[in-house]
């Protein structure tokens, strides 16, 4: 007996060094969660008079969120809005998001890519009842063609075309072609865009604005351009960049509000999620040919929505 204690001894005089020297883990450290105050505009502040709502939100390093945002009432402190974000100022929600009425009602639900809901995306009312949303596509810009000058011409070079958004908007598809005098001409009808929109049902904007891009990529008659005209052109809702894109040599330096740029890109269709509230569109378009000059072709449809 006395043999097997000493046994059991020897063995745990062996085994406690080695369990003390065996490596803690490590502690998970997660950046210090912030907490930030909106008003009722959901704009910054730091005057409690004006608190309506707050943010609580963890930021790595470089400022970026980690992991859920959530956002609150003030100064009930129930639960507004959560989910995580691609990126702040402006917010950019991504992945799947929920949001709530002050009474606690669920007031949406979906998904979102890059700050753009997706097909999935339902919202209601603070009684609960479901909001639906009829949705149509208009003209915003009719067809509209501009001559425009070489780069090294005495002329402008520059055009910039004018969009009026219809109340109710949420997105536009657009059809530019840019291409060299000389080219065979180029013109196309949204008519078949439109009724795409038409007879989609109650798809969900980012789907409809697909089914009309698609549409309308179809359309155009006429024989492609030879060449590729060289040009680089802008989509901004900003009356000032559009402004300093003509008094430069078409550049935009405010790029945060350019909804698209591209640079040797003559033909495209492609949809477009406006922000809330855009009321005016421009497209400003550059011929960066030394010495041809150049046809730009544009026409606006836009996505109009009534919910009830």
């Amino acid at each position: 007996m006395a043999k097997r204690y000493f046994l059991h001894a020897l063995f745990l005089m062996i085994c406690l060094p080695a369990l003390a020297q065996r490596p803690k883990p490590a502690a998970v450290s997660l950046p210090p969660a912030d907490t930030v105050y909106f008003d009722r505009d959901w704009e910054r502040t730091e005057t409690l008079e004006e608190v309506s709502y707050a943010r609580i939100a963890r930021h790595d390093a470089a400022g970026k969120t980690v992991g859920t945002v959530r956002d609150y009432f003030y100064p009930s402190w129930k639960k507004q809005w959560e989910g995580k974000m691609a990126s702040e100022a402006p917010d950019k929600p991504t992945g799947l998001c929920c949001g709530w009425h002050e009474n606690g009602q669920v007031s949406f639900r979906g998904t979102y890519v890059n700050g753009v809901q997706q097909a999935d995306y339902r919202s209601w009312r603070a009684d609960g009842r479901e909001i639906k949303c009829g949705s149509k596509m208009v003209e915003a810009l009719p067809l509209s063609n501009a001559s425009i000058h070489c780069s090294n011409c005495m002329h402008s070079s520059r055009k910039v075309f004018i969009v009026d958004i219809p109340d109710g908007t949420v997105g536009i598809v657009y059809k530019l072609d840019v291409r060299d005098e000389g080219q065979p001409p180029v013109s196309w009808s949204t008519a078949l865009a439109v009724a795409a929109v038409a007879g989609s049902g109650g798809a969900a904007a980012p789907a409809l604005l697909g089914t009309a891009a698609s549409a309308l990529v179809k359309q155009g008659n006429n024989a492609p351009p030879t060449v590729s005209t060289k040009c680089h052109w802008y989509i901004t809702p900003d009356e000032d960049a559009a402004q300093q894109f003509l008094d430069t040599k078409g550049t935009i330096s405010k790029d945060k509000t350019i909804l698209r740029a591209a640079l040797n890109t003559p033909q495209e269709t492609r949809p477009i999620t406006l922000p809330p509230g855009t009321r005016r569109l421009f497209v400003c378009v550059n011929n960066d040919n030394y010495t041809t000059d150049a046809t730009a072709t544009l026409s606006v449809s836009a996505l109009v929505q009534a919910c009830k």
